[in-house]
């Protein structure tokens, strides 16, 4: 009886002794930041807590948070920022460049006033400019365009297509 009572205590203070260290073993979090165009590992990527604790990426792109979160934000000065939740905390996190996203580009020049006349005189002086045609010019698509018959071919159509009734079908009908 007293060694049973002996293994239940053990048993009962070993799991109170590995209690918190499997609790901050749980709470660990580790993945690899990556650039999502190049797959190239990002270093100092800031990695904010919604708990208040920051992690930084080392020369391989890691980072480790060791406390229980359940968002978080990365941040780098030339990445768009990117929050996620605890559930999307995979091995492999992506940040896209912010210096290949630009927005629409709108340029005006100091004399809007006479804009249509700009265009109108651009589009008139354009076939000037057009490159001259080469010695030999040839339109593929002439070859299948449908042109209208001349008298002369319609009737010899008319004629053939007779023939080939008398011979074939109808009997000239």
């Amino acid at each position: 009886m007293c060694r049973k009572i002996h293994i239940i205590s053990c048993r009962l203070l070993m799991t109170l002794a590995m209690g918190p260290s499997c609790h901050i073993a749980a709470a660990q979090e580790r993945c690899v930041v990556i650039d999502k165009e190049t797959g190239t590992p990002i270093r100092n990527v800031k990695v904010y807590t919604n708990n208040g604790q920051v992690a930084v990426t080392d020369y391989q792109g890691r980072v480790q948070i060791d406390s229980v979160f359940s968002s978080a934000t990365l941040s780098h000065v030339s990445y768009l920022s990117r929050n996620i939740e605890r559930r999307e905390m995979r091995d492999t996190l992506w940040l896209l460049p912010r210096e290949n996203r630009l927005d629409e580009v709108v340029v005006w020049g100091n004399d809007r006033k006479n804009i249509k006349s700009m265009v109108a005189s651009a589009t008139a002086d354009a076939p000037a400019y057009a490159p001259a045609p080469g010695l030999v010019t040839f339109d593929f698509f002439s070859l299948i365009k449908k042109k209208p018959l001349s008298r002369k071919a319609r009737k010899k159509n008319k004629e053939l297509l007779r023939d080939w009734d008398k011979i074939y079908g109808n009997g000239g009908k």
